[in-house]
């Protein structure tokens, strides 16, 4: 009987399926209990590892926060308008505002979460800041001048701000009409 090969592909796949099963565990316990109120120990329960495997293919607690906001931020897929074609104004207010409306949507589990620790986790607050540079140059290409008058960028902000898609959504009404009904607003104040 010869002896069994030693392979670097089925070790690094074996490492990568480990570190998939530390992710979703940790996306899972976030959810649960929040960032800052989860352990490391709570995390390797759910996966069936180690603390000390967390720490081998993360390096630290933050840095599993760190990593698990990236995939969610990955997931949730934050607009983007950089494969947008061109379009005249009120289609592109449209597009922003359905697009937006679609990620709170995708976000909504994560709402509760993040606003309980966005003061208390740094990786929440990073990718909070990620989150608003994005977002901001996607309105400022979409609103251009018009975020300059304060009323118009309140207006333009206020109607499209998780806030308001959540009192659209529990009053019954979907997430198409919902975005319809705010890019016509959009749409007046920008044409004013």
């Amino acid at each position: 009987m010869s002896p069994r090969r030693y392979s670097m592909s089925v070790r690094a796949e074996q490492a990568a399926r480990t570190r998939e099963r530390i992710l979703a565990a940790a996306l899972a316990c976030y959810r649960d209990k929040g960032i800052s109120a989860t352990s490391l120990q709570a995390v390797a329960r759910r996966a069936g590892v180690s603390p000390a495997t967390i720490l081998n293919h993360f390096g630290s607690a933050e840095a599993l926060a760190d990593a698990v906001i990236e995939e969610l931020s990955s997931t949730l897929q934050v607009p983007d308008d950089s494969g947008w074609p061109d379009e005249e104004p009120s289609a592109r207010v449209r597009r922003l505002v359905s697009e937006m409306f679609e990620f709170y949507e995708r976000s909504r589990p994560w709402f509760d979460v993040f606003r309980a620790e966005l003061g208390e986790a740094p990786a929440l607050r990073q990718g909070e800041d990620a989150y608003w540079r994005t977002i901001g140059e996607v309105y400022a290409r979409t609103f251009g001048a018009a975020l300059a008058d304060d009323r118009s960028r309140a207006a333009v902000f206020g109607l499209t701000s998780p806030a308001t898609f959540v009192a659209l959504r529990d009053a019954g009404m979907a997430v198409t009409d919902a975005a319809d009904l705010i890019a016509d607003a959009l749409n007046r104040v920008a044409a004013a």
